[in-house]
């Protein structure tokens, strides 16, 4: 009786014996020795692997910057104060990078944009954009079904009243949501200072934006003639300001017929409550 359950144990003892040291011998002949630098730069990084820096995650990233070292390549979530210590590390100059916010460049509401439709469908911009062409009359503003949001890591998006909300005291910058979004209304801006940019994409003519939505640009130029930096131009009839050239004096702002153009910091963006 004792035989029979000693020479199992014994068997299997001599089995995971010889399989020990089997991983010994493969852990030690296949020994990758790993660059210590890329331990300390992984480290520094915030870890969020948001996918911002063209990188799937923070550690592959990591890799490729220390065997790159190239000075550009900067983690848009962990900004300047970051990126100078892993230059330090690395013995580079890292390049500057300004902090980034998600802005959104529509301010159609449902209260004052018109729809073709009530949708119930899925929660998803693509399909209704590709199946209904959008729900809204405007074909350039935001479709409001959240497609963004489900982009967002980081819960820095909502929507309210039928469009996008920006909450940027939880966005990275990274602008995952940009790419998610149909119609390209989601543009990333300086985070600071505050400029002045133009919160609607329409690209027709006045009249006819006036018909669907209250707040669209109507391409009137008075904006483009009364900035004095020279930093707006109205091409396909809506405006874009040039934040380098943006004073941020708020004189377009005052003149904007319709209020589409806003303070950064004064359109779709909430704060944390």
């Amino acid at each position: 009786m004792l035989e029979s359950i000693l020479i199992p144990v014994i068997s299997l003892g001599d089995i995971a014996f010889v399989l020990g040291l089997c991983i010994v011998f493969v852990s030690k002949k296949f020994y990758v020795q790993e660059d210590p630098l890329l331990s300390t730069v992984i480290d520094l990084l915030p870890g969020a692997n948001c996918g911002g820096c063209g990188y799937p995650s923070c550690s592959q990233f990591a890799a490729a910057l220390v065997e790159k070292k190239d000075p550009s390549m900067v983690c848009p979530f962990g900004g300047p104060e970051i990126a100078q210590k892993i230059g330090s590390v690395l013995g580079i100059q890292m390049s500057e990078t300004e902090p980034l916010v998600c802005t959104v460049r529509c301010h159609g509401t449902d209260n004052v944009a018109k729809v073709t439709a009530n949708y119930h469908g899925i929660k998803d911009c693509w399909t209704v954009k590709i199946a209904f062409h959008g729900t809204k009359i405007c074909p350039y503003g935001c479709l409001g079904l959240g497609s963004c949001i489900s982009a967002c890591d980081y819960g820095a998006l909502s929507l309210k009243d039928g469009i996008i909300n920006v909450n940027p005291d939880r966005c990275t910058g990274c602008g995952l949501c940009v790419d998610a979004c149909p119609q390209q209304v989601l543009e990333m801006q300086p985070r600071e200072p505050w400029k002045y940019y133009v919160a609607c994409s329409s690209k027709d003519k006045g009249a006819l934006t006036m018909k669907y939505c209250e707040v669209g640009c109507i391409g009137c130029k008075k904006c483009e003639k009364i900035c004095p930096t020279d930093a707006i131009k109205v091409e396909n009839f809506c405006a874009t300001i040039d934040q380098e050239k943006c004073s941020a004096c708020g004189l377009c702002a005052e003149v904007c017929p319709t209020n589409s153009i806003v303070l950064t910091k004064d359109s779709r963006i909430i704060k944390e409550s």
